[in-house]
């Protein structure tokens, strides 16, 4: 096997894919997850690495005669990483394989190396999706432009939980019906509800879930400015969809969701606006004095005043009032909520006004942006829990 391509163009396809791979946590160097894939042909290196559950490919087109002969090799995901970062730019690479003693020769400018790899008897022995059974399966699909699914991951991502719970806490739930779609991420304590209308209808309806490092994965390849189509494909068991050069996969939690919609208030009442700049700044300032343990700021909604407080155990006190619009003279409304959790929030939202909604019985308070639906059609609502002091 031996090949030549530019540096540049497979500099960042080999950095994505090794870092999928898994860290050497159990100590066997057999572990396939431990190695990138590299498979080249006349027209094309293809690049695969996988932790068993997120699988990224990458194939990049070579120029014609720049492959002499073809074959394929495992490298060391984190030589790979380490090795093809530190080369110029500016060069062309030539790989060439000495399958005799299992080992690569590199030219790159004036440079010459050589690296240790290891030989597949045979190519079914490497964990690809595409040997799962699950590759057999009947498939869904549906598209969505790259920028919008962007901006759903990003605004509701930060809600999933961290900690090894409850198994459908740790994914973010996809649900799709007519050309409905929604996305739901929560932790047990707040949530995410993100919506948004499809171009296209889907044919049927879909409930699924992916873990929480697909979707990272999957939110590091999107342009948040690209108008693209992505055409995504949904089986019992694998999501998959490419962006650009990259094809990621998924393999789907496989678990019961609660009826998150429920939790949704189909009418607040009161809804009160907040000017949001100025909300952000008093709240980073008095959540420096927020109690250790409980994490909570109390805010007060009362005529045309909002108060935020907080106290902490050594009886320290922060607080502040800044004016908003709450018009009724005998209006009350007080709540305690977690303070990064707020953070959080505030941060998330992009309108000159975050609006605070409450209904019965005003255990969580709704938050959202001042504009119901964006200028892309996607609608954004957060509901957190109260915190009981």
């Amino acid at each position: 096997m031996k090949f030549t391509v530019p540096v540049q163009t497979i500099i960042d396809p080999v950095t994505r894919v090794a870092n999928i791979c898994t860290a050497n946590s159990n100590g066997n160097p057999d572990d396939m997850t431990l190695f990138v894939l590299f498979k080249v042909t006349r027209e094309s290196l293809t690049l695969t690495g996988s932790d068993n559950n997120v699988q990224l490919k990458a194939v990049i087109p070579l120029p014609e005669g720049a492959c002499e002969s073809e074959g394929s090799f495992l490298m060391q995901a984190s030589k790979a990483n380490d090795f093809f970062k530190v080369l110029g730019s500016g060069d062309d690479v030539c790989i060439e394989l000495n399958a005799e003693n299992e080992q690569i020769n590199i030219a790159s400018g004036s440079a010459r190396f050589s690296l240790r790899v290891r030989l597949l008897q045979d190519e079914a022995s490497f964990p690809t999706f595409e040997n799962d059974e699950s590759a057999q399966e009947e498939a869904s699909n549906f598209s969505i432009e790259e920028k919008k699914l962007r901006f759903m991951i990003d605004k509701s991502l930060f809600c999933v939980s961290r900690e090894n719970f409850r198994e459908y806490l740790k994914g973010v739930r996809f649900e799709l019906k007519d050309n409905e779609m929604a996305v739901f991420a929560l932790d047990g304590h707040r949530m995410a509800a993100i919506e948004t209308t499809l171009a296209n209808p889907v044919s049927k309806e879909m409930q699924f879930s992916m873990t929480l490092r697909g979707v990272t994965e999957l939110q590091k390849l999107l342009i948040a400015s690209s108008d693209t189509m992505l055409d995504i494909s949904v089986t019992d068991s694998i999501i998959s969809t490419s962006v650009g050069v990259f094809t990621i996969s998924n393999r789907l939690l496989k678990c019961k969701y609660p009826n998150v919609r429920g939790v949704l208030p189909r009418q607040c009442e009161p809804e009160v606006r907040v000017e949001l700049s100025n909300l952000k700044t008093y709240v980073k300032r008095v959540a420096l004095f927020s109690n250790k343990r409980f994490n909570h700021i109390n805010l007060t909604f009362e005529y045309n005043s909002l108060g935020i407080h907080s106290q902490n155990s050594d009886h320290e006190i922060g607080s502040a009032h800044i004016p908003i619009d709450f018009p009724e003279q005998d209006a009350h409304r007080e709540v305690n909520l977690n303070s990064d959790y707020l953070k959080e929030f505030l941060g998330a939202i992009e309108t000159d006004n975050v609006v605070f909604g409450f209904s019965p019985p005003y255990n969580n308070t709704m938050i959202r942006p001042d504009e119901e639906i964006n200028e892309m059609g996607v609608r954004v609502r957060y509901v957190v829990s109260h915190i009981v002091v």
